[in-house]
């Protein structure tokens, strides 16, 4: 199955709750016995190669452009991949605003399968340059719509790697 990146947009009154009992996190993006998300998505393992062509490195930093897969801020414990992550909905905001200002073309220009490569880039097969960049490009694009939407609601984020 591999790694894949996901996110639940939730309201600031969930992740005050999720702030002050992150125990309830793991029921909440785990539990079996609810029902789903509402507002959820994943952008499969494209995730590392999305935060690679926008933000330059293969690690998260501080001073990341655009943090929309290591941003926000670490809540609870580990679970698969490190903790899930909280974004505010102020940063969602900024975030899409960010994102609103890449398109095809900019991802495009920074798509490049041998740096990708070179840079170990998960998963570790980036061989076919024009499929790459597709499946790469239509998750971002995914991924940007689905943080404009939860920027429109007013909603926050919580993000982790499963």
């Amino acid at each position: 199955m591999g790694m894949r990146a996901s996110f639940i947009a939730v309201d600031s009154e969930q992740i005050d709750r999720f702030m002050a009992d992150p125990d309830a996190l793991g029921d909440f993006v785990y539990g079996e016995d609810q029902a789903p998300p509402q507002h959820a998505m994943d952008v499969d393992k494209a995730w590392h190669a999305i935060h690679f062509v926008l933000n330059g490195s293969a690690e998260p930093g501080a001073d990341d452009a655009a943090p929309v897969i290591f941003g926000g801020e670490p809540v609870g414990e580990e679970m698969d991949y490190g903790p899930v992550r909280v974004l505010q909905p102020a940063e969602v905001r900024a975030l899409s605003a960010t994102l609103a200002g890449i398109g095809a073309e900019d991802i495009r220009a920074r798509f490049s399968s041998d740096r990708l490569a070179a840079a170990d880039i998960y998963p570790g097969v980036w061989t076919e340059p024009e499929e790459d960049l597709d499946y790469v490009l239509h998750n971002y694009r995914e991924m940007a719509q689905f943080y404009a939407d939860a920027a429109q609601r007013g909603d926050g984020l919580l993000l982790y790697i499963a």
